[in-house]
Protein backbone atom coordinates (compact mmCIF):
# COMPACT_ATOMS: atom_id res chain seq x y z
CA UNK A 1 0.00 0.00 0.00
CA UNK A 2 1.64 3.17 -1.28
CA UNK A 3 1.25 5.69 2.22
CA UNK A 4 2.29 9.04 2.76
CA UNK A 5 2.75 10.43 6.36
CA UNK A 6 2.68 13.52 7.12
CA UNK A 7 3.77 14.28 10.53
CA UNK A 8 6.26 16.75 11.86
CA UNK A 9 6.77 15.22 15.19
CA UNK A 10 9.18 12.28 14.38
CA UNK A 11 7.32 9.91 17.74
CA UNK A 12 4.10 9.89 16.15
CA UNK A 13 5.67 9.68 12.29
CA UNK A 14 7.43 6.41 13.69
CA UNK A 15 4.26 5.58 15.52
CA UNK A 16 2.01 5.54 12.30
CA UNK A 17 4.95 3.89 10.16
CA UNK A 18 5.39 0.62 12.36
CA UNK A 19 1.90 0.87 13.52
CA UNK A 20 0.94 0.53 9.86
CA UNK A 21 3.59 -2.32 8.15
CA UNK A 22 2.39 -3.99 11.56
CA UNK A 23 -1.78 -3.88 10.19
CA UNK A 24 -0.63 -4.34 6.74
CA UNK A 25 1.84 -7.44 7.36
CA UNK A 26 -1.03 -9.16 9.20
CA UNK A 27 -3.69 -8.39 6.27
CA UNK A 28 -0.71 -10.45 3.99
CA UNK A 29 0.24 -6.39 2.71
CA UNK A 30 3.48 -4.55 2.21
CA UNK A 31 3.74 -0.99 3.17
CA UNK A 32 5.38 1.58 0.71
CA UNK A 33 6.03 4.67 3.48
CA UNK A 34 7.14 8.13 2.31
CA UNK A 35 7.34 10.71 5.18
CA UNK A 36 7.01 14.08 5.02
CA UNK A 37 7.59 17.11 7.74
CA UNK A 38 6.05 19.04 5.98
CA UNK A 39 2.85 19.46 3.82
CA UNK A 40 4.34 21.86 0.22
CA UNK A 41 6.95 18.54 -0.57
CA UNK A 42 4.12 15.98 0.06
CA UNK A 43 1.96 18.78 -2.93
CA UNK A 44 3.95 19.00 -4.98
CA UNK A 45 5.01 15.40 -5.26
CA UNK A 46 0.91 14.93 -6.29
CA UNK A 47 1.04 18.17 -8.18
CA UNK A 48 3.89 15.95 -10.50
CA UNK A 49 1.87 12.82 -10.94
CA UNK A 50 2.88 10.80 -7.59
CA UNK A 51 0.06 8.69 -6.46
CA UNK A 52 -0.75 7.45 -2.71
CA UNK A 53 -3.51 4.78 -1.39
CA UNK A 54 -3.39 6.59 1.37
CA UNK A 55 -2.32 9.99 3.30
CA UNK A 56 -1.82 10.57 7.21
CA UNK A 57 -1.94 14.02 7.94
CA UNK A 58 -0.99 16.41 10.88
CA UNK A 59 -3.28 19.03 10.92
CA UNK A 60 -1.22 21.01 13.46
CA UNK A 61 2.26 21.14 11.04
CA UNK A 62 5.06 23.72 12.66
CA UNK A 63 5.47 25.70 9.12
CA UNK A 64 1.78 24.99 7.80
CA UNK A 65 -1.57 24.16 8.09
CA UNK A 66 -2.59 20.74 7.93
CA UNK A 67 -5.91 21.92 6.42
CA UNK A 68 -4.56 23.93 4.08
CA UNK A 69 -2.45 21.50 2.67
CA UNK A 70 -5.55 18.82 2.51
CA UNK A 71 -7.12 21.70 0.48
CA UNK A 72 -3.94 21.76 -2.01
CA UNK A 73 -4.12 18.10 -2.32
CA UNK A 74 -7.19 18.04 -3.38
CA UNK A 75 -6.57 20.26 -6.21
CA UNK A 76 -4.49 17.05 -7.78
CA UNK A 77 -6.19 14.07 -6.41
CA UNK A 78 -9.63 13.74 -5.16
CA UNK A 79 -10.36 10.64 -4.35
CA UNK A 80 -6.99 9.58 -2.07
CA UNK A 81 -8.18 8.91 1.40
CA UNK A 82 -6.97 11.55 3.79
CA UNK A 83 -6.63 10.71 7.20
CA UNK A 84 -5.77 13.72 9.88
CA UNK A 85 -3.76 13.02 12.72
CA UNK A 86 -4.49 15.62 15.44
CA UNK A 87 -3.72 16.39 19.28
CA UNK A 88 -7.10 18.52 19.05
CA UNK A 89 -10.08 16.42 18.45
CA UNK A 90 -12.39 19.64 18.01
CA UNK A 91 -10.15 20.00 14.28
CA UNK A 92 -11.18 17.05 13.12
CA UNK A 93 -14.36 18.09 11.67
CA UNK A 94 -12.90 20.66 9.70
CA UNK A 95 -11.96 17.60 7.57
CA UNK A 96 -15.18 17.20 6.15
CA UNK A 97 -14.84 20.29 4.30
CA UNK A 98 -11.82 18.85 2.10
CA UNK A 99 -13.34 15.24 2.06
CA UNK A 100 -11.14 13.95 4.22
CA UNK A 101 -11.61 9.63 5.58
CA UNK A 102 -11.37 9.75 8.60
CA UNK A 103 -9.43 11.31 11.69
CA UNK A 104 -7.06 10.02 14.28
CA UNK A 105 -6.54 11.47 17.84
CA UNK A 106 -2.98 10.85 19.03
CA UNK A 107 -4.27 10.50 22.41
CA UNK A 108 -5.84 7.68 21.47
CA UNK A 109 -3.97 6.92 18.53
CA UNK A 110 -4.29 2.57 19.03
CA UNK A 111 -7.51 2.10 19.41
CA UNK A 112 -8.48 4.67 16.70
CA UNK A 113 -5.91 3.57 14.48
CA UNK A 114 -7.10 0.31 14.32
CA UNK A 115 -10.80 1.28 14.02
CA UNK A 116 -9.64 3.56 10.75
CA UNK A 117 -7.45 0.79 9.33
CA UNK A 118 -10.52 -1.98 9.20
CA UNK A 119 -12.60 0.70 7.48
CA UNK A 120 -10.37 1.43 5.13
CA UNK A 121 -9.59 -2.04 4.20
CA UNK A 122 -13.39 -2.63 3.84
CA UNK A 123 -13.97 0.29 2.02
CA UNK A 124 -10.69 -0.60 -0.47
CA UNK A 125 -12.01 -3.98 -0.90
CA UNK A 126 -15.82 -2.83 -2.25
CA UNK A 127 -13.67 -0.94 -4.28
CA UNK A 128 -10.59 -2.97 -5.72
CA UNK A 129 -9.69 -6.12 -6.48
CA UNK A 130 -6.57 -8.73 -4.66
CA UNK A 131 -5.20 -10.67 -6.72
CA UNK A 132 -2.28 -12.73 -5.34
CA UNK A 133 0.51 -13.34 -7.46
CA UNK A 134 2.72 -16.49 -8.36
CA UNK A 135 5.46 -15.37 -5.51
CA UNK A 136 2.59 -14.80 -2.93
CA UNK A 137 2.69 -11.09 -3.09
CA UNK A 138 -1.24 -9.79 -2.63
CA UNK A 139 -1.82 -6.74 -5.56
CA UNK A 140 -4.26 -4.16 -4.50
CA UNK A 141 -5.66 -3.07 -7.64
CA UNK A 142 -8.48 -0.45 -8.31
CA UNK A 143 -11.05 -1.19 -9.88
CA UNK A 144 -11.02 1.85 -12.01
CA UNK A 145 -7.55 0.76 -13.33
CA UNK A 146 -8.52 -2.57 -14.32
CA UNK A 147 -9.07 -2.56 -18.82
CA UNK A 148 -10.15 -6.28 -18.79
CA UNK A 149 -9.50 -9.65 -17.66
CA UNK A 150 -8.71 -13.04 -19.51
CA UNK A 151 -7.65 -16.14 -18.67
CA UNK A 152 -3.90 -17.14 -18.98
CA UNK A 153 -3.40 -20.86 -19.67
CA UNK A 154 -4.16 -22.03 -15.74
CA UNK A 155 -4.65 -18.83 -14.42
CA UNK A 156 -5.42 -15.07 -14.53
CA UNK A 157 -4.01 -11.87 -16.35
CA UNK A 158 -5.35 -8.73 -14.97
CA UNK A 159 -4.54 -5.86 -17.39
CA UNK A 160 -4.39 -2.00 -16.66
CA UNK A 161 -3.51 0.57 -18.67
CA UNK A 162 0.01 0.61 -17.56
CA UNK A 163 1.04 -3.38 -16.54
CA UNK A 164 -0.52 -6.87 -16.46
CA UNK A 165 -0.44 -8.83 -13.17
CA UNK A 166 -1.10 -12.76 -13.43
CA UNK A 167 -2.16 -14.97 -11.02
CA UNK A 168 -2.45 -18.43 -10.75
CA UNK A 169 -6.15 -18.45 -9.44
CA UNK A 170 -8.40 -19.64 -12.78
CA UNK A 171 -10.42 -16.67 -14.26
CA UNK A 172 -13.62 -18.54 -13.72
CA UNK A 173 -12.69 -18.04 -10.05
CA UNK A 174 -11.63 -14.44 -10.15
CA UNK A 175 -14.24 -13.17 -12.22
CA UNK A 176 -16.93 -13.63 -9.42
CA UNK A 177 -15.34 -10.96 -7.71
CA UNK A 178 -15.74 -8.10 -10.44
CA UNK A 179 -18.80 -6.50 -9.99
CA UNK A 180 -21.63 -7.20 -12.38
CA UNK A 181 -22.56 -3.29 -12.91
CA UNK A 182 -18.63 -2.58 -13.88
CA UNK A 183 -17.49 -5.36 -15.76
CA UNK A 184 -18.90 -7.85 -18.92
CA UNK A 185 -17.94 -10.72 -20.02
CA UNK A 186 -17.21 -10.02 -23.98
CA UNK A 187 -15.05 -13.49 -25.54
CA UNK A 188 -14.72 -17.06 -23.53
CA UNK A 189 -13.10 -16.03 -20.34
CA UNK A 190 -12.49 -12.15 -21.09
CA UNK A 191 -14.27 -10.10 -19.10
CA UNK A 192 -13.71 -6.15 -20.22
CA UNK A 193 -14.57 -3.01 -17.67
CA UNK A 194 -17.31 -1.55 -19.01
CA UNK A 195 -16.20 1.99 -18.70
CA UNK A 196 -13.46 1.44 -20.35
CA UNK A 197 -15.50 0.20 -23.79
CA UNK A 198 -14.93 3.01 -26.45
CA UNK A 199 -16.66 1.51 -29.11
CA UNK A 200 -17.87 -1.48 -30.21
CA UNK A 201 -17.56 -3.24 -33.65
CA UNK A 202 -18.96 -6.17 -35.80
CA UNK A 203 -17.44 -9.17 -33.92
CA UNK A 204 -14.24 -6.62 -31.56
CA UNK A 205 -14.72 -3.72 -29.42
CA UNK A 206 -11.54 -1.40 -28.67
CA UNK A 207 -11.09 0.05 -25.32
CA UNK A 208 -10.02 3.42 -24.23
CA UNK A 209 -6.79 2.73 -24.76
CA UNK A 210 -6.64 1.61 -28.34
CA UNK A 211 -6.54 -2.24 -27.28
CA UNK A 212 -8.56 -4.10 -29.99
CA UNK A 213 -10.36 -7.50 -28.38
CA UNK A 214 -12.24 -10.20 -29.67
CA UNK A 215 -16.59 -9.88 -29.07
CA UNK A 216 -18.44 -12.77 -29.40
CA UNK A 217 -22.18 -13.65 -31.18
CA UNK A 218 -22.93 -15.21 -27.93
CA UNK A 219 -21.48 -12.12 -25.94
CA UNK A 220 -22.46 -9.46 -28.63
CA UNK A 221 -26.51 -8.64 -27.17
CA UNK A 222 -24.96 -8.29 -23.67
CA UNK A 223 -21.98 -6.23 -24.09
CA UNK A 224 -24.63 -3.75 -25.82
CA UNK A 225 -26.85 -3.96 -22.91
CA UNK A 226 -24.21 -3.61 -20.73
CA UNK A 227 -22.21 -0.25 -22.73
CA UNK A 228 -26.21 1.48 -23.33
CA UNK A 229 -26.65 1.20 -19.28
CA UNK A 230 -23.40 2.51 -18.23
CA UNK A 231 -24.26 5.52 -20.76
CA UNK A 232 -27.84 6.28 -19.35
CA UNK A 233 -26.27 5.73 -15.80
CA UNK A 234 -24.30 8.83 -16.67
CA UNK A 235 -26.84 11.33 -18.13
Amino acid sequence: MRTAICEDEKIYSDKLSESLKRFLSSHNEKAEIDVFTDGVPLAEKLKSGERYDVIFLDIQLEVSDGMDIAEKLRQYDKTVPIIFVTGLEYRAADGYAVSAFDYIVKSDFDRKFERVMARLMQTFAKKSLSVEEPSGNIEIIPLSEIMYVESDGRGTAVHTSEKTIHTNVPVSKLSTELPEGDFVEIYKAIYANISKIKRTLTDTLELSDGKVLPMSRRHKKAVLTAVMEYVRSGI
